[in-house]
This record gives structure tokens, sequence and C-alpha cells, in this order.
């Protein structure tokens, strides 16, 4: 039995198969007519296949240009969407045949029979493992991709028409990172702590140790969080603890509005919005003070407290509000002991409501860089239990780390490519950005 983890890796068996054979694709191509990209289109069809059937090999009519699906999992529904999608392009004159390619499931010997007759055999469902038993005459003119050299900005244009279409039809959740507060004027997590140290007036560490005490901490932000709090506790209680991340948080914000946060409350305001709740991974009540202004009454949720009727907002990391009231206090995520502590028990309920999130809803990662190791692991659980198929987008900025001559230019777009992948991995298709300035302009688009 063939093992594959996702769909990604079963359209590299597939391209693979067709490359050895001689046979014309394009990978990812968008219908003249919809939203649909297809994952692979056979412009020409698959002339003359046969198929295993029974111990003998059978004629699999593909003529003409046929659109390739491939999914991770058979569903209840899947063969009938994909059945009325075909009809849709076939009405356009867009493709003569269809091939739907899954990874698990059974098909029942009925439905294979009523398929055929309804799509008069252009329609068909195969196992990969049926695919690749597929036999074709042999072919001399050698592997012919039509596939381009990777190109972002199409990827990007491809990645944003799929989001807009999956949160005009499903329910969909923000993930929100430090990027989108940053855009109202407050701190970087660095400089957050470095602002804990310079308002908690350590006499021993001065401005110009920061970059060395980093260093001490390995370069890493949640060993520098756990460091400076040691360091606090010597001279404070946890009053004084939280007194002094509000004021490192809130001390040089002028505003809470910013074009990125305006975007984002369009979105969730928008007529046609099925904006379920926003998970933030920031202590900062921004978004809340933002929404509200747009009349959108929302509940801080930063521990077992649960919203009632009202717009939630998830504070997986803690939450610090900027009126300071006594009443609402949580500890926030900021050092290493603390990272563990939340994270230790999968059962924890910020470890459940990111699920719950990723495994029924859509969802968009804003402001995010993506490296936080418990969120990629939720990631890797939640699309195990779904179809393998990439539902969830993120926003992250272009690679641009090799320069910006010929020969570093291809190798940017080869690190987005082969990063796209990974990403795929983990049920994410990433929409790049030039600038983060673009960022605004590209939400605004999904609405």
């Amino acid at each position: 039995m063939l093992i594959f983890r996702n769909s990604y890796e079963v359209m590299q068996a597939v391209v693979q198969f067709l490359a050895e054979r001689g046979i014309p694709f394009d990978i990812e191509k968008q219908s003249q007519n919809s939203n649909y990209i297809y994952d692979i289109f056979l412009p020409e069809g698959l002339k003359n296949a046969t198929r295993p059937l029974g111990g003998k090999y059978v004629s699999l009519d593909l003529k003409g240009p046929t659109g390739v699906e491939i999914k991770g999992r058979l569903l209840f529904d899947t063969i009938s969407r994909y059945g009325d999608l075909y009809s849709e392009l076939l009405k356009h004159n867009e493709v003569s045949s269809f091939l739907l390619i899954y990874i698990e499931g059974k098909v029942p010997t009925s439905v294979y029979s009523y398929i055929y007759y309804k799509y008069k055999g252009r329609f068909h469902i195969l196992s990969l493992e049926q695919f690749l038993g597929i036999k074709l005459p042999r072919n001399t003119r050698g592997p012919v991709i039509t596939e381009a050299t990777y190109d972002w900005h199409t990827d990007q244009y491809k990645s944003l028409e799929m989001a807009k279409t999956s949160l005009t039809e499903e329910r969909f959740t923000l993930f929100l990172g430090a990027g989108v507060s940053m855009s109202a004027g407050l701190p970087s997590w660095w400089k957050l702590l470095e602002d804990m140290i310079d308002t908690s007036k350590q006499k021993e560490f001065k401005d110009g140790d920061i970059e060395k005490l980093t260093k001490v901490c390995y370069n890493s932000s949640i060993v520098m969080g756990r460091f400076v709090r040691m360091m606090m506790e010597k001279k404070s209680n946890d009053e004084d603890y939280y007194q002094c991340l509000h004021d490192a948080l809130y001390g040089g914000i002028s505003a809470y509005r910013s074009p990125l946060i305006d975007e984002i409350c369009n979105l969730v305001y928008s007529k046609k919005s099925q904006a379920q709740s926003v998970i933030t991974y920031n202590f900062d009540d921004v978004m809340e003070r933002a929404l509200r202004e747009r009349g959108i009454e929302n509940y801080s949720v930063f521990g077992q407290n649960q919203p009632q009727q009202l717009f939630p907002i998830y504070h997986v990391h803690g939450f610090i509000p900027y009126a300071n009231k006594d009443d609402i206090k949580s500890v926030p995520v900021l050092s290493e002991e603390e990272y563990h502590r939340v994270y230790a028990s999968s059962y924890n309920w910020s470890n459940v409501e990111q699920l719950h999130a990723l495994s029924r809803t859509t969802c968009i990662f804003i402001g995010l860089s993506m490296t936080d190791p418990n969120l990629r692991r939720l990631l890797d659980i939640a699309i195990q239990d779904s179809e393998n198929d990439p539902r969830h987008f993120v926003f992250l900025p272009r690679i641009s780390e090799f320069g910006t001559d010929k020969n570093a230019e291809a190798k940017n777009n080869e690190a987005m490519k082969i990063q796209k992948q990974v990403f795929l991995e983990l049920g994410l298709r990433a929409i790049w950005y030039r600038d983060y300035n673009d960022l605004p302009k590209l939400l605004k688009k999904l609405y």
C-alpha cells in the first residue's frame, strides 16, 4: 500500500508519473470562468489510456482538455461536489473530461456505475494506486511540463482568489500576531523586553547591554523573557511585575488604529462576513477597542471565562487591558516557564480553542512569523484530521534574503517555492507580499 501524508505528496507523485511519460500538464491553472484552480490541468487529456479492472485493462476515456483534482480523503459529498463542478466547467467548454484522484476512501461499485452513465464515461474517480496502474502508449517526446518558473506574484493572486471564495462560503477565524499590534505603535516582543528592563530601573544593565543580554540568552525571546522575569523578581512582587509589563506595553502608544487594523475590522464587519472569532497571541486590547468603535460588541477571553452572545477575542498568551482594571488580569506568556506551563497539557483551554478553529473553520493568519513550535504542532494535528487539503491562509513577506541580482532572484523564488510546500504540509497556503504596507490592500481584496 502506498503511504502519503497529504495531497501535496500525491500531486508530486502524479506530476512525476505524467512527466516520465511525456504528458503535457499545467499545475494550479486558474479556471477561465470561475475562481476554481485546477490542481493539475491536462490540455491534451490522456489519449488511449487504459486502467486495470477485473484482471484486464479497460479504456479510460480522458480525451481533450482534462481537469484533475486531488483529495486526501473522500467525504460524503466529495463526489457530488466535483461532479457539479465538472458539469459547470463542461458548460463553458473549458474541459472535456475530469479526473478525481484520492488517497483514502472507498467508492461503491454502484456509485461508479451511476457516475459513468450520468457523465457519459468522461468523469472518473480513481485512487492513487489505480491511477499509477494506468497504461499509456509509448511516448518518445520526453517530459513535457508546462509549469513556468515559480512566480510569487501569480501565486499571490491565486491564493487570494481562493481565500476570497473560502471566506464567502465558509466560517472563518482570524489568527493575529505581533505584527498587527506593532502597526498601531505597540512594541515588538524584543522591544517589550528591553522596555521592561528600562522601566524596572535595573541599575546593573544599561541600554547598551541589551544586545549582549540577548546573546547571553541564546538569541531566544522566551529564554530572554525568563531572564527578565527572574531579574525583576529579586526587586519586586507580582503586582510590580504586572505594572511594569503594562507600562512597557502601552507606554509609547498614541492610538490604537492603523490601516491594517482598520482592514481587519472591515473584514469582520463586512456584510458577507462569517467571522467566528479572533485568536490573538498579543496581550493588548487594541482589537477590542477598534471593533467596539465599529459597533461590534466583543468579549475578551483569557482563561476559562467564556463569552456569551458577544464576538469572542481569545488571548491565548494572556491579556493585559489598557484600562489596567484590577479585576481583569491574566498571567502573560512572556517567558520560557510560562510557555511550557500553558502548553504542557493538550487539554489546556488555549490549545482546545485553537484546534477547534483549525479543524472547523477557515483560518487567516496575519502578523505571525509562523515559527511558534506549538502553533506548528497544532497545525500538524489539524491537517491529519481533515481531508489533508490546505484550507487555511497565511500572509507572509516574500523571501528576499539573497539580494536583488539576477542569480539572487532565482534563489529567492526557489526558497519561496520550497517554503510554500512546507506550509502546504501544515495545511496553509502562503499569500506573499512585497512590503508590509501592502498588507491592508491585500486584505481589502478579501471582502
